[in-house]
């Protein structure tokens, strides 16, 4: 990669956290130094200083549109439902890991710490959270905690469309052809995600 092109992603990288929302400011700020010299493989003091100097304009452009969202995004609706869908015996992470197997790995040790044992999980991992920051809809795993292999498919099965009766109760839509080989999909929708304020609760 070109040093022209390591810059790109860099910045591209920074604008897909900031409106992300899942860091705060000042651990997003931190970790800019770490992600240059991951990306160049040695520090740049220049570079540096230019992606924070661009972090916070965007972090600061953010905090006002959010500062707007008076009423509930789709990401609120999202929220609620992974909140049940925990309380539900099915463990449902937001941004877990940056791939699949990554996801799997965060969910599954969540899973091994909690006292009751849970049904199944879902969630999306950070490609998924790109892809749902530039507006191209999230995509979410799926699959039962089902230790018989004859019964898993089914299991998982069952999994899925919970996670999609529970989402479509909290205004979520999904589409989902039914089927373990396939991953629900929430469609393309404005990424709201607040890192500063909260909803106002009725």
């Amino acid at each position: 990669m070109s040093d022209d092109d390591s810059r790109k992603h860099l910045f591209a990288r920074v604008e897909c956290a900031v409106r992300g929302g899942f860091e705060d400011e000042e651990e997003l700020l931190e970790s800019l130094e770490q992600w240059v010299e991951d990306e160049l493989g040695e520090g740049s003091s220049a570079l540096y200083e230019q992606l924070e100097a661009h972090a916070r304009k965007l972090l600061q452009e953010q905090r006002v549109r959010e500062a707007g969202w008076s009423e509930p995004t789709l990401n609120d609706a999202i929220d609620s439902a992974f909140d049940e869908l925990n309380q539900r015996g099915i463990v449902a992470l937001e941004n877990a890991g940056y791939t699949m197997s990554d996801g799997w790995s965060d969910v599954n040790e969540i899973a091994n710490y909690q006292d009751t044992p849970p049904r199944g999980a879902v969630f999306y991992h950070g490609q998924d959270l790109e892809r749902g920051v530039a507006g191209r809809g999230l995509m979410l795993a799926f699959g039962a905690y089902e230790s018989n292999p004859a019964k898993h498919a089914e299991a998982s099965l069952a999994i899925g469309r919970e996670v999609c009766e529970v989402l479509g109760r909290h205004g979520v839509k999904t589409e989902w052809n039914g089927s373990v080989e396939e991953r629900i999909q929430i469609p393309p929708f404005e990424w709201r995600k607040r890192r500063w304020t909260e909803l106002a609760r009725a």
